[in-house]
């Protein structure tokens, strides 16, 4: 079974905490899985990553439940003529690993996705893997409501591949 890539957020020993400068290493913990995150514990700033990649599997995977057989996203010899470097990855690969993050990861399962702004600056191609960091920007208190921005940097490239913003409603656990 593959195990799946560790969280990078950081928990002090009475609970989750920003990372910073001021905090020594061995007062830090991962942040665990079976313990869900809720709204009183985000604060603006604290941050959250994860890795992803655009497998093999991925891709085939997309493409049979989404059919979107543009030839920009199949035909290495159509995308190349038309500048890139072979068959540029949809980008709705990323939102998925965007939905994910946020569903799964941080803020995780007491979350809702509500809105996603997602702007892509450089093409993603089949193998690349990526750093997805998740920063909490802002917190509405009345409605439960973080603001998160992410940027999608693609580790393969060295480049950034996409920035995003969204809206994310949290529960109390």
């Amino acid at each position: 079974m593959q195990q799946s890539p560790a969280r990078r957020c950081t928990i002090a020993l009475s609970g989750i905490y920003e990372r910073s400068e001021q905090t020594p290493p061995e007062q830090l913990l991962p942040l665990q899985q079976d313990r869900p995150i809720s709204y009183g514990d985000l604060t603006e700033g604290m941050t959250c990553e994860r890795d992803y990649a655009i497998t093999p599997d991925v891709y085939r995977n997309f493409l049979a439940c989404f059919d979107d057989r543009s030839p920009i996203h199949v035909d290495a010899d159509y995308a190349r003529a038309r500048g890139f470097n072979d068959t540029v990855m949809h980008g709705a690969i990323l939102g998925g690993f965007l939905s994910h993050f946020v569903g799964m990861v941080f803020p995780g399962a007491n979350s809702l996705l509500l809105s996603m702004e997602l702007r892509f600056i450089h093409p993603s191609y089949l193998g690349d893997s990526f750093l997805l960091r998740a920063t909490v920007a802002q917190k509405l208190d009345a409605r439960r409501v973080v603001v998160l921005h992410l940027v999608f940097m693609n580790q393969t490239q060295g480049l950034t591949a996409a920035t995003a913003r969204v809206q994310v409603k949290v529960e109390e656990t």
